[in-house]
């Protein structure tokens, strides 16, 4: 603004100079030597008449128009300048206030321009690319870390906690988390909002150990429970979860000992570990298609539980997820099954067929261990190692065909199998593990000769007649 300023004062002293010079021109200051007799003649009788019609000191109307002129536009540039300088010491800066201020400062610095000389020149003018750059006239930079020029959504969004007669909530800029219940009573509909602000989420244990709550229902503005978010709460029987819901935490109903129904919403693709562990209590259970995951010992021990099929996008089923699920009565698989982790069947007499997909890569474990129940079996080629006592004590499976691709056989893989009275081990089975089929029933079988295995591996001596 200083460079504006005497810019504009330089401008104003150059056309006042400018103008005294016409004006001594005129009255012949400048005048050189006469060359004729009659010039002198004719300035002698110009400087008459100016002597006649001019009192002493004054100007010619002409001049003194410009000089006016030359005046008024050196005020301005004053009055620019203060109005400028008292701005910046009475208002804080800020993005939209600089780009008004700048350009109200090269509008009236070119308006002036114009009236004191007809065009943009270089005295004092302002060069109109300029106008481009609003920063172009501040006398400092702003700071990167002025947080006096951010937007609202640059802002951390920072949440203030507050208590009701019922919750303990963080509110944020544009939802709610319910952090605690503090209420007492039997019978709960969680709200929609808070202070106008939607309920989107249910914290990590919100609701937990609570001593009173039977049933609960919940909004559909929520998207995510947060771990353990229920677990303890001895008397819950009954909740209906969001239609909005996508994530459910760890343990989230875990230990609710007379939890009876649960329908898990479209949209959760995850039960996550221990999420409904030891609800002995637990009958209906609905799962989406949406699921790919269940976690490890996710409904572990719930003994009640009845389930006739697995989601249909399920890729992976963790460590004693169904362990001691006697009732869940499978005998259709998804078709995209990865992963039977260890134990993970183990104990559930109700399944009646399992048949695996070629997609699995992992069969862990004792992973249908006492699967009593169990009378038809099949695993599709694809799978490379049948894992220690994954069918072991299965007692209801009467012939088995190794997919081709098995490398494989762990130790008491299929031990206890009393009923299996055929068996079928392809040419690219390598090695068997000890008692694999011990107390078995059949009699004949047919393996590598390069093939590995235990003297305890069959339920007979082999001799050179099982080879091939």
């Amino acid at each position: 603004m200083e460079k504006l300023f005497w810019g504009m004062v330089g401008g104003c002293t150059i056309v006042f100079g400018i103008l005294l010079a016409m004006y001594l021109n005129q009255t012949g200051a400048f005048a050189s030597e006469p060359e004729e007799t009659q010039t002198e003649t004719v300035t002698a009788e110009t400087e008459t008449e100016t002597d006649e019609t001019l009192a002493e000191g004054e100007l010619p109307a002409d001049i003194q128009s410009l000089l006016e002129n030359s005046q008024e536009n050196y005020a301005t540039a004053m009055r620019v300048f203060e109005e400028d300088e008292a701005s910046r010491n009475t208002i804080a800066p800020s993005n939209n206030g600089n780009t008004t201020s700048n350009q109200t400062i090269v509008s009236s610095t070119t308006t002036t321009s114009s009236q004191g000389s007809g065009s943009a020149g270089k005295n004092g003018s302002v060069d109109n690319g300029r106008n481009d750059n609003h920063e172009y006239f501040l006398e400092q930079e702003i700071p990167a870390d002025d947080t006096s020029y951010r937007d609202e959504e640059d802002e951390p969004d920072t949440a203030t906690s507050k208590t009701n007669s019922d919750f303990q909530y963080d509110l944020y800029r544009n939802h709610a988390v319910i952090k605690k219940y503090v209420g007492t009573a039997t019978s709960l509909d969680i709200p929609d909002t808070l202070e106008g602000k939607n309920v989107t989420e249910i914290g990590d244990s919100a609701f937990s150990n609570s001593k009173s709550l039977v049933r609960v229902s919940m909004p559909d503005t929520v998207t995510k429970i947060g771990k353990n978010a229920f677990k303890g709460c001895a008397l819950l029987v009954d909740i209906t979860l969001s239609d909005g819901l996508t994530e459910m935490g760890e343990g989230v109903f875990d230990s609710c000992e007379r939890l009876a129904r649960i329908s898990v919403p479209d949209g959760v693709t995850a039960i996550e570990k221990k999420a409904f562990n030891e609800c002995g209590e637990l009958i209906k259970v609905t799962l989406p298609s949406s699921i790919e995951r269940i976690g490890e010992q996710a409904f572990y021990n719930c003994k009640k539980m009845e389930l006739t099929k697995l989601p249909s996008d399920l890729k992976t089923v963790d460590k004693e997820a169904f362990f001691d699920c006697y009732k869940i009565a499978l005998s259709k698989w998804p078709s995209d099954l990865e992963q039977i982790g260890e134990s993970a069947f183990e104990d559930c007499f109700a399944i009646t067929a399992v048949k695996l997909p070629s997609t699995m890569t992992k069969l862990d474990k004792r992973a249908f261990y006492s699967c009593t129940g169990i009378t038809e079996l099949s695993i599709k080629s694809g799978l490379e190692a049948i894992s220690d006592e994954a069918f072991a004590a299965c007692t209801g499976v009467t012939e088995f065909s190794v997919p081709k691709s098995v490398i494989s056989i762990g130790e008491s893989a299929f031990s206890g199998c009393s009923a299996l009275e055929s068996i079928e081990i392809p040419k690219n089975t390598l090695s068997i593990g000890g008692a694999a089929f011990a107390g078995c029933t059949f009699t004949e079988v047919k393996i590598n000769s390069k093939c590995s295995y235990k003297i305890t591996s069959f339920p007979f001596e082999l001799t050179e007649e099982n080879f091939y």
